[in-house]
């Protein structure tokens, strides 16, 4: 696509062309999102320095998300900002979280008193978004190493929202397949079991 992109975090980044220029996704767990109300422009490198998702290596970035009436900020290296921006001077930044989200809310328009688990699975990690029609109730990221791990975090963050593992709706995304041992042994404690395909836009 351009000589640049040989540079990038290819894990972390997804370019795609747009027809006045590109867009790059950042994907990567260092981000947090901030209500528009609290959010401070001049202060965005601070809510990543409270978590700890900063350092001196990055550029911080944030996207208004309209839907959601709040910000997503997170960093990305400076080396793949810097890159990045040599290749083109229409280029614009999205984080992953962003697009999944703005995703979520689309499909939750009409249903205003449903609650409902998103688990986007990575790489030994997963982000568990959770959405009572269009407002975020939750959103983390947590690292797993096995399926034990993965189930602990998905049921402790149940019951510490107060939802009924029994009858709140778990939808699967991303890196996961319907036979895999995670969700068989989720389906003995969660019996609302969904899956939903990510589209090329929703990463």
């Amino acid at each position: 696509m351009f000589p640049e992109v040989e540079n990038l975090n290819t894990k972390e980044l997804t370019i795609q062309r747009l027809l006045d220029g590109f867009l790059v996704i950042v994907d990567n767990n260092r981000n947090t999102f901030v209500p528009k109300d609290l959010y401070q422009e001049k202060n965005k490198a601070k809510y990543l320095d409270f978590l700890g998702l900063n350092d001196d290596d990055s550029v911080i970035l944030a996207d208004f998300i309209e839907l959601a009436d709040m910000y997503n900020v997170y960093s990305m290296s400076k080396n793949d900002y810097e890159n990045a921006g040599k290749s083109s001077k229409n280029i614009k930044f999205q984080h992953a979280s962003s697009v999944l989200l703005t995703s979520l809310i689309k499909e939750n328009l009409e249903r205003t008193d449903d609650t409902r688990v998103y688990l986007n699975i990575k790489d030994q990690c997963f982000e568990m978004m959770v959405l009572k029609g269009v407002n975020l109730l939750f959103d983390n990221n947590f690292r797993f190493k096995t399926k034990e791990d993965f189930l602990y975090f998905l049921l402790f963050s149940i019951e510490q929202l107060h939802l009924d593992a029994g009858s709140v709706p778990v939808y699967f995304l991303g890196m996961i397949e319907e036979k895999s041992k995670i969700v068989e042994m989720t389906s003995r404690y969660v019996r609302d079991i969904r899956f939903k395909k990510l589209t090329p836009c929703e990463l």
